[in-house]
């Protein structure tokens, strides 16, 4: 999914499910990314300002994905 623009924010509420996008706090200045939102979906983001906690980059009809900063993304628990 291609994100190019800065939908709105979380912070005001919103009547979707909010799907998490992780980001380091030190990405948060840069512009161009290739993430992986938790539920799976890939996300192109190219946007031209930097990004906040909360900022909704992508939406679909029934979730919009949103910036979730944190200081270190965990990493993912290997199962045998």
């Amino acid at each position: 999914m291609l994100c190019t623009e800065v939908l709105g924010t979380t912070h005001h509420g919103t009547y979707k499910k909010v799907i998490d996008v992780l980001f380091e706090n030190a990405e948060l200045e840069n512009k161009t990314f290739m993430k992986m939102a938790r539920d799976g979906v890939e996300l192109d983001i190219r946007v031209d300002c930097a990004l906040c906690d909360g900022d909704i980059i992508a939406e679909n009809e029934f979730y919009i994905y949103a910036v979730k900063a944190v200081e270190k993304i965990p990493e993912k628990k290997k199962s045998f």
